[in-house]
């Protein structure tokens, strides 16, 4: 399935704001839905959302279809924004309450072929972590996942930061060439 979202993200780098537009109408309710599953209140995450959307429009040129899916990279920026806006507020989201299965969750709006597109992008990002050494596999899950910084995990775990920072930094040289 061609990525409808990359040729958008592709013209929004260039200053086309109809294409912009037109981004904004077809993912937002997506992306949305991703806000509130993280920030938990309505108001946050419409701020994130807005946010998201300005750094979307500014970054929009450092996109590169070749490395994944627009919706990936928009949602990560969306994420991103969030778990900046949580750790400015000091708080963090919920370990318990969130099951990270992918976005499946983010709308009911998705279309079957996007959710086995998601799916399988979910499925190869798992069995590349399940290659990771426990501990890294760990690490880079709360610190990605769950926005914890490494002195955070250094004194989660009970660990050295080097060694924590260690551990990341090889985990991710790891999954690298699996996710390609």
């Amino acid at each position: 399935m061609e990525d409808i979202y990359a040729e958008l993200l592709q013209k929004t780098a260039t200053g086309d704001q109809l294409a912009f537009k037109q981004l904004y109408e077809q993912t937002s309710p997506k992306l949305m839905s991703l806000c509130i599953r993280l920030m938990k209140t309505e108001a946050l995450a419409e701020d994130v959302l807005q946010e998201g959307f300005i750094k979307i429009w500014d970054k929009a040129d450092t996109y590169t279809a070749g490395k994944g899916k627009a919706m990936t990279w928009m949602s990560t920026v969306i994420r991103n924004k969030g778990l900046d806006k949580l750790r400015s507020l000091k708080t963090k989201p919920s370990e318990t309450e969130i099951e990270y299965e992918g976005l499946e969750f983010a709308s009911a709006d998705l279309k079957p072929d996007d959710l086995e597109d998601m799916s399988q992008d979910i499925q190869g990002l798992m069995a590349c972590l399940d290659k990771l050494k426990p501990d890294q596999k760990e690490c880079i899950l709360l610190s990605y996942y769950y926005g914890h910084t490494h002195q955070e995990l250094a004194e989660k775990l009970d660990k050295p930061l080097g060694t924590i920072k260690a551990w990341i930094r090889r985990g991710l040289e790891d999954l690298r060439p699996c996710m390609n």
